[in-house]
């Protein structure tokens, strides 16, 4: 079994949506793509591929799984075999099987020396007057001092060094977690006399570290070396601690620094994110696409924002990401915008973020048709027909030319006849769910209520063996559960579950919690009926009868 950071990175560079249609034409439905299963014969279509969850599920014929199952299926080839096909079409070199393991442990020791790095620098800063007085002066309280995990590199060229080796850390170990440098008198410290900001992964485990000058020193702002377990090209400051809103909100805000994405978050904008030093990569849209397909772009108004701006939406509109753009006036960022004028004013601001077509009449480099002609190359990256077709009736109706014409000059541009768009998606019905169902579906929708449903439930209590040995597999994951995770661990029926309940509408975000206290109510009276069996069956008159007055009860408060 290859390790899980190299299944994740094979999988984040497959996109399923892409590589499927290479098997099954598809179409937009909604959220999602929509075509005839492979795997059955089928008039109708009900095979379903998720691109924001990278899955796929038949509800015809119940197949379901991540792409390395499809590739599975399809191909009927083994487990090893899929990785191995991915992984050469994604350009990921595999290791061999007696390296792997020696290659996961070393990523393990990486992680944790960042980890006891990252402890260092918090500790730092409670001993520094003047980086806690640049803090405050930033405008950055406590409670995102901590929720950022920031610190302090104190000044000299060896106190990190020596606190790692004094933790049992090698030099080798140290430098090769880009927290030291080599020079000719040796190694030294990577940061020093710097404001700290760990920069973490998916899942909040620190990866790197971004260092602020406190002294004046060029360059004002560096980050950690590119290792084995950071890649600046796909890495996001404040991701982890903005997942859940993006998922909440169904849209990311897209800054570009660090400072942008605290006050940001400070101020109650939690969805916000922000590249390192770098323009946005297709890497970065990949780690996207995983929580939302929206985003709003926010840059300096001025001539540097507005072609960054240019730059990053034509990536967008390549990787079919709905994008707006918001420039706020020359001279402010996010940061210092909302020190300025406050939440409410930013809010404002992002309601008026400017579409593709009003961004580019907005800001014109040129005359109308010019414009045109540049809004007509961005579209032509769009691989969705429905957003480019929604792109082309605002773009005709801005530019006051007939939308027949803007079509047809489209196609030249595009090189290929604009298909007619499908209708309004189906949703497929739900038929009846035991409580069980409801339960793990819930689950599956709601992430946010885990812990609130498995402390509820006695594993015992469940019926059905499948969802018993999900739920089982979700505690286990804990925090770090998702369905890419549990899919990796799942057998062939508990994906189709998986999968099943991640595509298949029917529970009101609204009614949820009336919803799980119901099924956990008929959970207790279903215990309860069959206690009050057996007592009866066994002739215990007495115990059956308070059974039975405490099922009466329960009925009667509509328990």
């Amino acid at each position: 079994m290859k390790s899980g950071r190299l299944l994740e990175d094979i999988k984040t560079k497959n996109d399923i949506v892409d590589f499927i249609s290479s098997y099954v034409q598809l179409k937009k439905s909604g959220q999602n793509w929509k075509g005839n299963c492979p795997f059955h014969s089928e008039k109708t279509p009900s095979f379903m591929v998720s691109p924001s969850k990278q899955i796929f599920h038949c509800f015809g014929c119940g197949a379901g799984g991540d792409i390395i199952t499809f590739v599975m299926k399809h191909e009927n080839i083994s487990f090893q075999e899929a990785i191995t096909l991915l992984a050469k079409r994604a350009g990921v070199p595999l290791p061999s099987e007696g390296t792997d393991k020696r290659a996961s442990q070393k990523y393990e020791k990486l992680r944790d020396v960042l980890s006891e790095a990252g402890r260092y620098y918090v500790t730092k800063l409670k001993d520094s007057a003047r980086a806690a007085a640049y803090l405050r002066d930033r405008g950055i309280d406590a409670g995102s001092i901590d929720t950022f995990g920031i610190g302090f590199a104190p000044a000299g060229w060896d106190n990190l060094l020596r606190h790692l080796r004094g933790k049992g850390c090698s030099d080798a170990l140290i430098k090769e977690a880009g927290l030291a440098v080599q020079g000719n008198k040796g190694f030294y410290d990577m940061f020093r006399h710097r404001i700290i900001f760990p920069i973490t992964g998916m899942s909040g485990g620190i990866i790197a570290f971004g260092g602020r000058a406190l002294d004046g020193s060029a360059p004002k702002y560096i980050n950690s070396p590119e290792t084995t377990v950071f890649k600046k090209s796909d890495s996001l400051f404040g991701l982890s601690a903005a997942k859940d809103e993006i998922r909440k909100q169904g849209r990311v805000i897209i800054a570009e620094g660090y400072m942008d994405v605290i006050i940001c978050h400070q101020y109650g904008f939690k969805q916000v994110v922000a590249p390192l030093g770098t323009a946005l990569t297709p890497g970065h849209i990949q780690k996207l696409r995983a929580l939302s397909s929206k985003a709003v772009l926010v840059f300096d108004g001025d001539a540097a924002g507005r072609s960054a701006a240019r730059r990053a939406l034509a990536l967008m509109c390549h990787n079919n990401y709905m994008a707006k753009v918001l420039l706020l006036p020359d001279g402010e960022d996010p940061d210092s915008y909302l020190r300025k004028y406050g939440a409410e004013s930013f809010d404002n601001q992002l309601r008026y973020a400017k579409s593709v077509v009003d961004f580019l009449f907005s800001v014109p480099a040129g005359d109308n048709i010019e414009i045109v002609r540049e809004a007509l190359t961005l579209i032509s990256g769009v691989k969705d027909l429905l957003f480019a077709g929604e792109m082309l009736r605002e773009l005709a109706e801005r530019a006051g030319i007939s939308e027949s014409t803007i079509r047809e000059e489209f196609k030249r541009v595009k090189g290929l006849n604009v298909t007619a768009v499908p209708g309004p998606r189906r949703a497929f019905s739900c038929e009846k769910k035991s409580e069980e169902h409801l339960l793990l579906s819930a689950l599956i929708s709601f992430p946010e209520k885990s812990d609130y449903i498995l402390s509820r439930l006695d594993m015992d209590d469940i019926e059905d063996k499948v969802i018993a040995s999900l739920l089982r597999k979700i505690a286990t994951l804990g925090e770090m559960w998702g369905a890419t995770q549990i899919l990796d661990i799942a057998d062939d029926e508990e994906r189709k579950m998986v999968t099943r309940y991640s595509l298949e509408p029917g529970l009101d975000p609204e009614q949820i919690d009336k919803s799980i206290e119901g099924c956990f109510r008929r959970i207790e009276q279903r215990k309860l009926s069959e206690r009050l069996r057996l007592a009866q069956t066994s002739g215990d008159a007495v115990l059956a009868n308070s059974l039975l007055l405490e099922k009466r009860s329960l009925e009667e408060r509509g328990l």
